[in-house]
């Protein structure tokens, strides 16, 4: 059992379902998460690889501040990075203790959305495949809460997919938090050139194809409670070795990286935290507790200054990849920023 910000006990992962069961429409049930936590089904029906379906998690406290009139600034939806799911009760927490209301989405073969049938965890051909889950997403969150801003927030593949979302829809998110967001290929643009070529030829009659990489497992020992890490992660919705990429996936994904160089000309307020280091290695070393050891944060900042006119940096002395999950006294720093930012979001409102 763990314990929340406010002391209170919750299930670990190890006990729940390997798959969760798909919801009526419009029906919220009781997320595996625990309290003050439920989730409904986004079904789009069947595609290639079987049921396609997304999954929306919101955060509802319990408890008698619940019953008291309170005013609310705005809507947050958050999107995870690549071979993830949302599991950070503490980032709901801190969002909803600063007036709101918290979402976010497993999009299809990821977490929640994971079915037995599925042959491919996070198997997608284009990212834009992903613009049914967000824009359900964001019909349901307009009609719960009509008023309100919405800010969108991604981590890692989740900031690319969401930028890239925003740049070619009307989308209505009024600012974008990224974290550690994937901009750019490990290195430079001068290896992804190459290597968008190569997956072109190799996958052009099989996109489905799997790439024969080595498996590592540094970053799920950093992050694990299993490992030297502190979070309590599902076995298979965030697996010990990442899912094995394709040649599909890998190419949309270079895709993306090379409109983000291009600019995208995004005109919200755009926040984008990171680590101030990064260590990419084969191997774990304990320099991992402190530095990104999955992108470079370099690249990712001289990316980052493309997306848009409006662009915020925050260089997180010691943080891990995803800088919500890096160790005290880091992980307050990056709420620190993180705050401080949204005061400068709701004055310019």
């Amino acid at each position: 059992m763990l314990q929340d910000m406010k002391g209170s006990t919750y299930s670990s992962s190890g006990q729940w379902p390997d798959f969760t069961d798909t919801t009526e429409p419009g029906q919220w049930v009781a997320d595996p998460l625990g309290e003050g936590f439920e989730y409904t089904t986004l079904d789009f029906g069947v595609d290639d690889e079987g049921p396609a379906v997304g999954t929306l998690v919101r955060y509802k406290p319990l408890g008698w501040r619940t019953l008291l009139p309170r005013r609310y600034n705005g809507v947050v939806l958050s999107l995870h990075g690549w071979s993830d799911y949302f599991y950070n009760r503490e980032l709901a927490e801190f969002w909803e203790a600063r007036g709101y209301h918290f979402y976010a989405l497993d999009l299809r073969r990821y977490g929640r959305s994971l079915r037995a049938e599925h042959e491919i965890p996070g198997y997608v051909d284009d990212l834009a495949v992903y613009d049914e889950e967000l824009d359900a997403s964001m019909v349901l969150l307009g009609a719960a809460h009509p008023d309100l801003p919405i800010i969108a927030q991604g981590h890692s593949q989740g900031g690319l997919i969401l930028t890239l979302w925003l740049a070619r829809t009307a989308a209505r998110v009024q600012a974008l938090v990224l974290n550690a967001p994937w901009l750019e290929f490990q290195g430079t643009a001068f290896l992804r050139v190459p290597m968008h070529g190569i997956l072109e030829a190799i996958g052009r009659n099989n996109g489905r194809r799997k790439l024969v990489l080595p498996e590592r497992d540094h970053y799920w020992h950093s992050l694990s409670d299993q490992g030297v890490g502190e979070w309590d992660i599902h076995r298979l919705w965030r697996p010990r070795y990442a899912f094995q990429p394709t040649t599909a996936w890998m190419k949309t994904i270079l895709d993306g990286h090379a409109l983000v160089a291009k600019g995208l000309d995004l005109s919200q307020p755009i926040l984008v935290l990171s680590s101030n280091a990064s260590h990419l290695s084969t191997n774990y070393s304990p320099i991992m507790q402190n530095s990104d050891s999955v992108i470079d944060v370099q690249q990712t900042r001289l990316r980052a200054i493309k997306l848009g006119s409006f662009v915020t940096l925050s260089q997180i002395p010691g943080a891990m990849h995803d800088v919500f999950t890096s160790a005290e006294p880091t992980r307050a720093a990056a709420y620190r920023d993180l705050a401080l930012w949204l005061k400068m979001f709701q004055r310019k409102r």
